[in-house]
């Protein structure tokens, strides 16, 4: 199991679970993402990181608990000073463990703080006796991965139903972009290496949930490439409007970079010719964010079909404004309905500007009371919405 939890330091660590956004300029938000390779399981319910600068002037410490930094999924959010390295001391570990850097296994763990931007930081509990890289148990050297990929193949044969051309448009752009790294060795240690490492535990689960037929296990016998496809271009997406907490993850650009897409940024940012892919997935992440804006749910692009298409349900807070909205446009409807079906004939062609009606009423009466009406209409109307308006406040 695996959590994000986002933090930062100014001398000292403040802790908060309400800060969201973009840090400012000399500080930073950083991700630490914590992972139990351990082979039976941590026992420990909590470790201290302390972190200082190699000039000792910024110093600070978080207590890392189990269900709180990592386990269930929960996060918290600090400040850390920018631009600054970072080493880090670990204490109140469980004698026989230890915390070594996820990516290279080095027990000499540091980190760098990005003014005015985000850092992913990548930690793993192991045993101490684990000595040989093993994962969960697990040498690296006898796991097999699938590297073939069914989504570009699908691709290049053009064997899809496209029922939204903009977004398969959007989406072959993004496939054109990032399909060489399927099967880069620096690409699985930058970023696909995350796909396998929570496929299961995270990834997995989401697929199964919000994609129509989905299974865990269909999902895991995808190569790692069609892992990142699916999780980063509609699987998270899904996954962030059904928490129900639609307004953290869509409320604003701010929210959905911070939420959304810093942290994958910073991974595909490992890799040395990242800019291609990384322009490609913000294009491809824009036009999610616009989408779901809009609709209130995601765009599945592998299936090119909606959330909804995939048996997912209108998060209670879009569905009661949608709701609210159609019943107030109905009520509205008739009011009106009640109010033109008092009118003459004439009344309403001037009130609708019928200027041939109009003209032929006027050769046969006089054009002062008719306007009076039309007048007397238009208060009545707009009076009898501005009522309804405040009656629903």
């Amino acid at each position: 199991m695996w959590i994000l939890a986002m933090c930062a330091c100014s001398g000292t660590v403040y802790a908060t679970e309400s800060r969201i956004g973009n840090a400012r300029e000399n500080y930073c938000n950083v991700a630490f993402y914590i992972t139990d390779e351990t082979a039976d399981g941590y026992p420990g319910s909590k470790f201290t990181a302390t972190w200082t600068d190699e000039t000792g002037t910024y110093t600070g410490q978080y207590d890392f608990t189990k269900g709180n930094s990592w386990g269930n999924g929960r996060g918290v959010i600090v400040t850390m000073e920018a631009p600054v390295t970072f080493q880090v001391d670990f204490s109140g570990l469980e004698e026989g463990y230890k915390i070594v850097n996820t990516l290279d296994l080095s027990e000499e763990i540091t980190f760098e703080t990005i003014s005015g931007g985000t850092a992913s930081v990548y930690w793993s509990v192991f045993d101490s006796e684990n000595t040989t890289g093993t994962i969960g148990g697990t040498p690296d050297d006898t796991k097999e991965i699938t590297t073939e990929s069914q989504i570009v193949k699908q691709s290049e044969n053009g064997n899809r139903v496209i029922k939204n051309e903009e977004a398969e448009e959007v989406y072959q752009n993004f496939l054109s972009a990032v399909s060489y790294i399927a099967d880069s060795d620096e690409w699985y240690s930058a970023l696909l290496i995350q796909y396998d490492w929570f496929g299961e535990a995270s990834y997995a689960p989401w697929y199964a949930e919000y994609v129509a037929g989905g299974t865990k296990e269909e999902f895991l016998s995808m190569s790692l490439f069609d892992r990142f496809v699916w999780s980063e271009t509609y699987l998270r997406y899904a996954w962030a409007v059904g928490t129900g907490s639609y307004s953290t993850y869509f409320g604003s650009k701010e929210n959905f970079e911070s939420h959304i897409t810093n942290n994958i940024v910073n991974m595909i940012n490992n890799a040395t010719d990242y800019e291609a892919v990384e322009e490609a997935y913000l294009t491809l992440a824009e036009w999610q964010y616009n989408y779901v804006t809009e609709n209130g749910f995601p765009f599945n692009f592998v299936n090119n079909r909606s959330y909804l298409d995939e048996g997912g349900s209108l998060p209670d807070s879009v569905a009661q404004t949608e709701s609210g909205t159609n019943s107030d446009d109905a009520e509205l409807a008739e009011i009106r309905k009640e109010l033109m079906a008092e009118l003459s004939e004439e009344e309403i062609a001037e009130l609708s500007g019928d200027t041939e009606t109009t003209k032929k009423v006027d050769s046969t009466s006089s054009s002062g009371p008719g306007a009076i009406v039309v007048i007397l209409v238009v208060i009545i109307v707009g009076g009898s919405v501005y009522f309804f308006l405040c009656r629903k406040k």
